[in-house]
């Protein structure tokens, strides 16, 4: 009889709660029925040295051809062991010929619970749920006890293998916990005596438990345990004084930034910045005015002037001025205006009234013609009484003729004849020959007129037409045609 086995070698004996089988069909040249019949045995000792009696037997798997053992398979297997011992002798027909005895196993898992577990009891996690065994301690009961434990049993940090704590009062402490039992030495508080008192404590020695100090507080330090500052001081050792720009001169007294703020004049989280210009006071981190700032003064800090132009000072924000002095024009008042004698518009700069003799235009900034009598008008120049002798137009800048300039005056007189200059001889040459021609055209119209008007009376007499025609006809032929026509 032929056997197949499987053995697996734990690292130290465990309980066993169950160990679980697994076979699987995946693979072509895996034959399930080579995992009938197996055995399964618990040992602490592997199957090569150990009898068949030495064993505990956990599980034989009866199922026959041409039926198959489940794929899966849980077995309860309580038991303290090394090893898991899994064989067959069973040979499968289906692998006749004879092959022998095969044994067949994809996957093998074996839960359990170390030794050390009171009643092999653990959980999923491998903790010990029972406790531990003796001489044994730890959740999972992997720790030996002390060798220094009176008891077969132990429990952690009561191993007795750890010193007291150094500060106990004759090294004396709880065996449990290792806290002071009999107090701590002067300077130090705490369970174990390892938090030091305040060095403000007076003497240096304060209450084990509470760490208050019984003596009270050196000079600069406060609180029930000293461990800080007086509101004045600051520093490790307060030996700082808080500035005195601080509202009541109160600081934090690890970095003696004021507390309570600044005084009225300072600013900064050290208050060591004035701002005195303010007077309402500044925003204690900015240094930025509250309120507004003095007459003749402007900006965030009303550290600037208004303009010198301005009349009862300026905006606050922006500098603008609220009025002008007399003179002056513009947002803040720095441009002039002086030619304007009752003022001008604070923002245009046009002046207000009437401008100063000789003066004309918005800005009375433009001069009168000097041939203007008695000045000019203030929106347009021209001149209001007319002009100097020899002068005529609007604004008296023209120039009479040379003969008439005494009767000249702006727009009358010889207002028509005006030359810019005496003409040349060529010119008045040509004059006189136009007015001769003209002269004579007249005597000869008139001569003319009255001729006809005489002939019209000769024949209500009954002159001698013929005779008339012919004297006409010897003096002007055309005229004597026209005289006929007309009768």
């Amino acid at each position: 009889m032929s056997l197949s086995g499987f053995y697996y070698a734990l690292t130290d004996q465990h309980g066993y709660n169950i160990v679980f089988f697994k076979y699987t069909a995946d693979f072509g040249d895996w034959k399930q029925y080579r995992f009938r019949q197996f055995y399964l045995d618990a040992s602490n000792s592997s199957a090569t040295q150990t009898t068949t009696s030495q064993r505990t037997r956990c599980y034989t798997d009866n199922t026959i051809a041409p039926y198959l053992p489940p794929n899966i398979i849980d077995i309860p297997c309580k038991q303290t062991a090394r090893y898991v011992i899994v064989e067959t002798t069973y040979d499968a027909p289906e692998d006749d010929p004879t092959k022998g005895a095969m044994l067949e196993i994809c996957e093998i898992v074996v839960y359990g619970c170390v030794a050390t577990c009171r009643n092999n009891a653990c959980d999923g996690s491998g903790n010990c749920t029972d406790g531990c065994v003796n001489r044994y301690w730890g959740n999972a009961c992997d720790s030996q006890c002390s060798a220094n434990c009176d008891e077969p049993t132990c429990d952690w940090r009561n191993a007795c293998n750890s010193q007291c704590p150094i500060h106990c009062i004759e090294g004396v402490c709880d065996k449990t916990n290792g806290s002071c039992t009999q107090g701590c030495a002067s300077g130090r508080y705490g369970d174990m005596c390892n938090r030091t008192c305040s060095l403000g404590c007076v003497g240096g020695t304060c209450d084990k438990q509470s760490a208050t100090c019984a003596n009270g507080c050196v000079h600069n330090w406060a609180g029930s345990r000293c461990d800080g500052c007086d509101s004045n001081h600051y520093g490790s050792s307060c030996s700082l004084e808080c500035n005195h720009n601080c509202e009541n001169s109160t600081c934090n007294d690890t970095t003696g930034l004021c507390t309570l703020g600044c005084k009225r004049g300072f600013y900064r989280d050290e208050c060591d910045r004035q701002c005195t210009s303010c007077p309402s006071g500044c925003d204690r981190l900015t240094g930025r005015c509250n309120g507004d700032c003095p007459v003749g003064t402007y900006g965030v800090f009303c550290d600037k002037a208004c303009n010198l132009g301005c009349e009862d000072g300026c905006k606050g924000d922006s500098g603008i001025c609220i009025s002008c002095i007399n003179g002056m024009f513009g947002e803040v008042c720095d441009k002039s205006c002086s030619s304007c004698p009752t003022g001008c518009d604070r923002i245009s700069g046009r002046c207000r009234g009437d401008c100063p003799a000789g003066k004309f235009g918005e800005f009375c900034n433009k001069t009168c013609s000097q041939h203007c009598r008695n000045g000019c008008i203030r929106h347009t120049g021209s001149c209001n009484d007319g002009c100097t002798v020899g002068k005529l137009g609007d604004f008296c800048n023209e120039t009479c003729d040379a003969r008439h300039e005494a009767c000249c005056n702006q727009d009358t007189c010889t207002r028509h004849f005006k030359q810019s200059q005496v003409p040349n001889t060529d010119n008045m040459s040509s004059l006189y020959v136009v007015i001769t021609v003209l002269c004579i055209s007249l005597v000869v119209n008139i001569f003319t007129i009255t001729w006809i008007l005489r002939n019209k009376a000769c024949k209500r007499h009954d002159v001698n037409q013929e005779e008339k025609r012919d004297t006409d006809s010897i003096f002007n032929p055309g005229i004597y045609d026209t005289a006929k026509e007309n009768a």
